[in-house]
């Protein structure tokens, strides 16, 4: 990727996750970076109008619009602009791995219906980028604490009632060269 292909593509992020930001403070918490952009990227796009530009090529793209709030302009997220910050906070999730082990597995153990089987693909695969351990077709297991992004991933993907969070002491047959605290 080019340096200027690169920047716009972290422009647009930054543009969208600000815009989102504002309606979700709440993300924040799992995605603390999801809009950050360096301040010497931000100044060059400034300079070189690639702001402007860029925030033209969304609303081409229709995600994102201008409305009008107490008679001031406001740029908004469309719904496609929703769904192209949901992948980006896909894209960023991960599992914050401690210096220590607590001592507890995390396991994830999800039975999703035929109907949903691409969803229940999408899920393992995602799954698997976290690195959790495959245990079984549908029976996960990581040993960091990962509640919060298990849970956003189980709304995201509209799978709530399919997927279970179970803390184990003991799980035979995993490897995962753990430290215990002391």
């Amino acid at each position: 990727m080019t340096l200027v292909a690169k920047d716009t593509y972290e422009l647009t992020r930054a543009i969208i996750s600000i815009i989102e930001a504002g309606a979700k403070i709440g993300s924040s918490l799992i995605f603390p970076d999801s809009h950050v952009i360096d301040k010497e990227r931000w100044e060059r796009a400034k300079k070189r109008g690639t702001l402007r530009k860029t925030i033209k090529r969304l609303e081409g793209q229709k995600l994102v619009s201008w409305e009008e709030v107490e008679g001031k302009l406001r740029l908004v997220l469309t719904e496609n602009g929703k769904r192209k910050i949901l992948q980006y906070s896909l894209d960023d999730l991960k599992i914050k791995k401690t210096p220590t082990w607590d001592g507890l597995f995390r396991v994830i153990i999800f039975d999703i219906p035929e109907n949903r089987k691409g969803i229940r693909e999408i899920f393992r695969k995602k799954l698997k980028e976290l690195e959790f351990q495959q245990l079984q077709k549908s029976v996960f297991v990581s040993p960091y604490e990962c509640r919060n992004e298990i849970d956003f991933l189980k709304n995201v993907y509209e799978i709530v009632p399919y997927v279970s969070y179970i803390l184990a002491t003991d799980i035979p047959d995993i490897a995962f060269d753990l430290p215990r605290e002391k």
